[in-house]
């Protein structure tokens, strides 16, 4: 890793009636999850929620596990979700430390949305079906472990 900027990020692996919701990344040409960076104001969890919101327009809750026996509210500290995975990737001319989370749809999937600027579409897909479609290469192995996962986290 040479000396490019880092920024951190958050994105959300969300399963429903076990499937993965991917958008369609329009500038990178390949299916993805939902996420982005993290602004100066929020921590992950925050920008996690907000990213998934403008993004799919669905409102999610963070299944990963989270150490509430350090939060100490008199020091005004918090427990955040642990990731399910943490990545550092090149992307464009800087490099994002990514914060992957699980996350579980609340509600209905009915205020899907299907474009934005960002993307070119909006589903979820199974196992079988991520077959067919472009993932790069270390995403479809993170994907695959996913669905070996789905039991131990999604009744």
């Amino acid at each position: 890793m040479d000396n490019k900027e880092k920024h951190f990020t958050a994105s959300a692996l969300i399963v429903h009636n076990k499937k993965v919701l991917l958008v369609n990344h329009l500038k990178l040409g390949v299916w993805l999850y939902p996420g982005g960076h993290v602004e100066k104001d929020e921590n992950p969890d925050q920008t996690l929620i907000r990213e998934v919101k403008e993004e799919t327009g669905l409102d999610v809750e963070i299944i990963s596990q989270k150490d509430d026996c350090f939060s100490d509210i008199a020091a005004d500290v918090c427990s955040l979700h642990i990731p399910y995975a943490v990545l550092c990737e090149l992307v464009g001319n800087h490099y994002h430390n990514d914060l992957i989370y699980l996350c579980r749809v609340v509600g209905d999937c009915n205020n899907l949305v299907y474009k934005t600027d960002e993307s070119d579409g909006i589903n979820f897909f199974s196992k079988d079906e991520l077959e067919n479609i472009k993932l790069f290469p270390n995403f479809r192995k993170l994907l695959e472990k996913l669905f070996e996962d789905i039991p131990k986290f999604f009744n």
